[in-house]
């Protein structure tokens, strides 16, 4: 207590000063609009730099919280995307109810990617556990990637769209000409578009979509852009070179798609090949 009292009483003059100046500043900000609007400035920018440090750590703090949010964010507004393009025009009510939705969408984290083998896979963090099955489609930020191939309990692996022998049914978005998408082996970017008829006009940089002819994709999910195209001197069909939305050599969240519809569709398929015979 005698050193508050001793050192209040040295500095008695400065403090004393202080308080004069903090009075003379308040009646100069209350009877002044310039001076109060420079002064709020003022504390803007001095509370905005001392703020800044402690919204970097919180940040930091939660920033898996808040990639979990924006990501269960995607998958509601792609899930209400493919409902619609599910749905088209319809005024059905029915059709907005989720558990009446076509497609269920679960997001899900790369833990491995392959794209320099001939075949090439990826693992993800989602599994049985997480009503993951064979045969669900996956896509990414920009487009396609492959198709779940295996399950465990709390992984998955993925076919690539980057493996040879793997065919997509395709088509081009203004014609709606359909073909198939297959990967050559080579450009992890580059694909070819092939069964596409020479009546049907094509051009460099029309885009090219999932088809929806098959259980896998769903309709209408983006692909990629024409590069180039030749037109064979025998036989009817172009040889189209494809360049992917996706780079598929970074990915690091994924998209996966559950069509509720896959099996009576997949029954429908093989009831009519088993007639066919």
């Amino acid at each position: 207590m005698q050193w508050f009292l001793t050192t209040l009483i040295q500095y008695k003059n400065f403090l004393f000063f202080i308080i004069l100046l903090g009075i003379g500043i308040a009646f100069t900000v209350a009877g002044s609009n310039f001076h109060s609007t420079k002064i709020q400035e003022i504390g803007v920018v001095v509370s905005g730099e001392l703020l800044k440090p402690i919204h970097y750590s919180k940040s930091y703090l939660y920033l898996n919280e808040t990639n979990e949010s924006l990501l269960k964010e995607n998958n509601h507004l792609r899930q209400e995307l493919l409902d619609y393009k599910g749905v088209q025009v319809s005024t059905d009510l029915d059709s907005l109810n989720p558990n009446l939705s076509k497609y269920l969408v679960r997001s899900a984290e790369v833990l491995r990617n392959s794209y320099v083998n001939a075949r090439n896979l990826l693992i993800l963090d989602k599994g049985a556990n997480d009503g993951i099955k064979q045969d669900m489609s996956v896509i990414g930020p920009d487009g396609i990637i492959g198709i779940v191939k295996q399950t465990s309990s709390n992984f998955s692996s993925v076919i690539s769209i980057l493996y040879q022998d793997f065919k997509i049914n395709a088509k081009l978005i203004h014609t709606g000409a359909f073909g198939s998408l297959y990967w050559e082996g080579k450009d992890p970017s580059k694909m070819t578009f092939s069964d596409v008829s020479i009546i049907n006009k094509i051009t460099k940089g029309d885009t090219i979509v999932t088809g929806g002819m098959s259980a896998y994709f769903p309709k209408g999910i983006p692909i990629g852009i024409i590069t180039d195209f030749d037109t064979p001197t025998s036989g009817g069909y172009y040889d189209i070179k494809v360049e992917l939305f996706n780079n598929l050599t970074d990915l690091e969240h994924v998209y996966i798609i559950d069509n509720k519809s896959r099996s009576e569709f997949l029954n429908i398929q093989n009831q009519d090949k088993d007639a066919s015979r």
